[in-house]
Parts: structure tokens; C-alpha cells; sequence
């Protein structure tokens, strides 16, 4: 599993291997609703916040699109963890990974850190959704399908992707910190 802390973050994560995290006095396990099993590809890490008590987590993939990503990605908020299973996201306060939910984008295909404005850019098929240190600035479907990411720059995100509508591929901009689009 690909690890990438890019952005500031008061925790320490490791790769926890074989079948089980042992020797953590607490233990949690994420699932998406649509994983109830089991027999999903589970990826097992070990968390070490700063100020709070050590603890690991089984991140189960619900997806059937094994060859998605699967990373840890340090979010715009230190103490906030995003955990990529083949696609499926989650994003955990390490301090209480009791307080933890799913990314919006799913699955999640694509990633881009920001680091110098402390932004997250998440990316599924269809959607966007950016991240910054008051948590989610905006989600939404972008395009119908096949989206690509063009560029980031000068406070715009320039992305391509399928209009099924007129049958073509279209390419938009739209402005990084709000999604408006831009003409």
C-alpha cells in the first residue's frame, strides 16, 4: 500500500503485514455499506496519533475494481486520515477513528496532494471532490463518465471526460476552491 503524508499530519501509520493487527490495545474495522463479508481485500494499519493512544484498523474494500488504488494519503486536517481500499475511501480522525466516514468519490480512481494550499483533489469516473483544513469544499459530478484530470493551476482545475448527451468528450474548468465552473 502506497503511503503518501505530503501534507502535515500529527500521526505515525504503518503497513501492518500478514492477516491480523496484533498487539494494539484498540482494534476497528471499516467497511462500506456495500461489504458485509468478509472476503473482501482488506488492508490492515497500524496508527500512532500524537496525543492519543495507539490503535490499527482492517480498511475493507467493497469494490469489485481491484486494480483501483489502495493508499493512505495525510488529509488538509492533521489529525484526519484518508485511507484508499481498491477504491473505496475513508476518511478517519486519527485522535477517534470511531469518527469516520466515506469519501464521497467512489471509487476513488485518482489522487492529487496540493501541498502548497493544503488541498486534497479526489477523483472517481464521473466526480470531483476537494478537500482543504475546514474539511470538504465541494463534490459533485463533473461529467458522465471516462473523467481525466488536465491540470491544476492558477487556482483552477482543468479536467476531460464523456458528455453522453451530445456523444463526445468535452473538457471544463472550474475554479479549485468552490467548483463554479468556468466558462
Amino acid at each position: 500500500m502506497l503511503i503518501r503524508l505530503e501534507l502535515p499530519h500529527r500521526y505515525e501509520v504503518e503497513g501492518v503485514p500478514g492477516s491480523a493487527a496484533t498487539g494494539d490495545p484498540e482494534a476497528y474495522s471499516f467497511r462500506p455499506a456495500n461489504a458485509a463479508s468478509c472476503d473482501h481485500d482488506v488492508q490492515l494499519l497500524r496508527f500512532r496519533p500524537q496525543n492519543a493512544a495507539a490503535w490499527a484498523g482492517s480498511f475493507a474494500s467493497g469494490n469489485v475494481d481491484k486494480t483501483a488504488p489502495s493508499m493512505v494519503l495525510s488529509s488538509p486536517d492533521p489529525l484526519t486520515v484518508f485511507v484508499v481500499a481498491a477504491g473505496d475511501g475513508y476518511s478517519v480522525r486519527v485522535d477517534a477513528p470511531q469518527n469516520w466516514q466515506m469519501l464521497p468519490v467512489s471509487p476513488v480512481l485518482f489522487v492529487e496532494v496540493l501541498p502548497e494550499r493544503t488541498m486534497v483533489v479526489l477523483g472517481s469516473a464521473n466526480a470531483l471532490a476537494v478537500y482543504d483544513p475546514k474539511g470538504l469544499c465541494w463534490f459533485r459530478r463533473v461529467v458522465d463518465n471516462e473523467l481525466k484530470l488536465q491540470s491544476i493551476a492558477a487556482g483552477r482545475i482543468t479536467f476531460s471526460g464523456m458528455d453522453r448527451a451530445n456523444g463526445k468528450s468535452v473538457s471544463l474548468s472550474a475554479e479549485l476552491d468552490t467548483g463554479k465552473e468556468i466558462a
